[in-house]
């Protein structure tokens, strides 16, 4: 069927609701933010030298 390989959407939120977090869950979700935030960091890193690539073969 289409779209069998798309990934999996998590279904949490973005912001989660803090009010019932402990401190462990918050370091915990503050742990998972930075690592998605060098995720994107890293996408855009990419995107940009194979952005650099292009312009470097066309012009």
């Amino acid at each position: 069927m289409l779209g069998d390989d798309l990934p999996v959407l998590k279904t949490q939120t973005f912001p989660r609701n803090l009010d019932s977090m402990s401190l462990s869950d918050l370091q915990d979700y503050i742990e998972e933010m930075e690592a998605e935030i060098e995720r994107v960091r890293e996408d855009m890193r990419k995107k940009k030298a194979s952005g650099d690539a292009a312009d470097a073969f066309f012009n």
